[in-house]
């Protein structure tokens, strides 16, 4: 009994022992302040789980890159082009073409100093002849890698355009492409259909057959038979397609050839003393004199075929008559027609807007919108697939300036775009017109001429 007591008291010591080890911090009487909690639950007592991670959100979308391009486009033809527009602008999300409407008669100012002061548009139109100015002051930004990348190059661009409209885009030798054409156009021959039949007349092929009709024309009603809108441009294709250069471009020159182009200036001035050719003069354009029977053929721009037609008396009316329309004629060695085409040309600061303007002409030449876009301007597409869809085909059917060009398409030919190109221009009309009115000899007019353009060739 006394054992059994002696190991109950033991016990009882221990167990408080271990109480008094279990309590506080180390302190033998736990604090007011810091009485111990009630135990948590189990589950609890367990490390907290990691919040579960809220999904990443989309990151918001780019703003698409803005392409601002320049137009003098108003009425339909804005109105078309708009619509090229926002189909582009719908078909992606990555950039977003807006155009800025310019007025004509300050364009060519207003967007040199523009791009001169880096204010310019990333996109306009422009003749290669006006080119020369913005390739020499590095303001083209090529198109010749887009062009040709694997991903988003345009297949067979050079097969798809006439090879003189190739040769004009690419003329500088550096191997760049610094236009992408959309239409093309240039002259035809309008002549008076019903003089043709009554006089057994055809359409002429040559210009010595041009001659001939226009003698016929005029012996038949006492008008002249021929004229010309452009006397510049008419002379630059008799001495090219007799097998003349033009301009030496290596060597800054003159390169029309002496015999060819006198020859040819004595023609025409022969012709305009015994009144069968004449010169345009106040006119200004052939379509009102040719609508009155005051001419009976005239070589003009193909667009201006509604001219013809406004200007030609309403059937029925006294004064009407039957207008056609046929290619220039040719002479000589080399096939030639001049070259109007309507080219774009990429004034970007940087690869991003560059390919955005790329891409929207890209967009703009794919075959049913471009038949769509040359449809509403009038004009010839650049590309063959283009001229070949229906639309387009029936479209040119019932207008005989775009029938005429089709069959000229092939013809295409350019002339060098340089320095000094726009004097020679100025020249050539000073000395046609001056050995048309009898004011001076071919010989000398020549000569003044090349003395002219050299110098102009050599300025700076």
């Amino acid at each position: 009994m006394k054992k059994l007591l002696s190991i109950i008291l033991v016990a009882a010591m221990l167990m408080t022992l271990l109480a008094a080890c279990g309590s506080g911090s180390g302190d033998t009487k736990p604090a007011e302040d810091t009485k111990p909690e009630a135990a948590a639950p189990a589950e609890e007592a367990q490390p907290e789980a990691e919040p579960e991670a809220e999904p990443e959100a989309e990151p918001e979308p780019a703003e698409p890159v803005e392409i601002v391009l320049w137009t003098t486009y108003t009425d339909h033809h804005l109105e078309a082009l708009t619509k090229i527009i926002d189909g582009f602008n719908d078909s992606q999300d990555r950039y977003t073409v807006v155009a800025e409407q310019q007025p004509y008669s300050e364009f060519d100012a207003k967007l040199l100093q523009a791009v001169s002061n880096g204010t310019g548009p990333d996109l306009t139109g422009m003749f290669p002849s006006d080119a020369i100015n913005y390739v020499t002051n590095g303001y083209l930004y090529p198109f010749t890698d887009f062009i040709h990348d694997p991903e988003i190059g345009i297949p067979n661009f050079e097969d798809q355009m006439a090879p003189g409209l190739f040769a004009e885009i690419t003329q500088w030798g550096d191997g760049d492409i610094y236009f992408i054409p959309t239409t093309f156009g240039s002259e035809v021959l309008f002549y008076n259909k019903t003089m043709f039949d009554a006089l057994d007349l055809t359409a002429p092929a040559t210009w010595e057959d041009l001659e001939t009709c226009a003698k016929a024309i005029h012996e038949a009603y006492g008008i002249a038979g021929f004229g010309t809108d452009s006397i510049t441009d008419t002379f630059q294709g008799w001495v090219v397609q007799d097998g003349s250069g033009y301009i030496d471009v290596a060597n800054n020159q003159i390169d029309i050839d002496h015999d060819i182009a006198v020859k040819w200036l004595d023609w025409f001035a022969h012709g305009v003393e015994e009144g069968y050719f004449r010169l345009v003069g106040e006119d200004y354009f052939f379509s009102n004199p040719f609508g009155s029977q005051a001419i009976g053929m005239y070589v003009g721009s193909a667009a201006g075929v509604d001219y013809v037609y406004s200007a030609i008396p309403p059937e029925g009316e006294e004064g009407h008559f039957e207008v056609a329309a046929c290619p220039i004629p040719q002479a000589g060695t080399q096939d030639y027609i001049s070259s109007w085409g309507s080219d774009y040309v990429c004034l970007a600061k940087d690869e991003e807007h560059a390919r955005g303007a790329y891409e929207f002409l890209k967009y703009m030449i794919q075959t049913d919108t471009l038949a769509e876009w040359a449809i509403a301007y009038g004009a010839l597409p650049a590309y063959r697939d283009a001229i070949d869809t229906q639309a387009f085909q029936d479209y040119a059917a019932d207008n005989i300036a775009l029938v005429a060009l089709m069959e000229e398409y092939d013809r295409i030919g350019y002339l060098p775009s340089v320095l000094g190109a726009a004097t020679v221009r100025t020249e050539i009309d000073k000395m046609a017109q001056s050995v048309a009115l009898g004011v001076t000899d071919a010989e000398t007019a020549y000569a003044d001429f090349v003395t002219a353009a050299n110098a102009a060739l050599n300025e700076g």
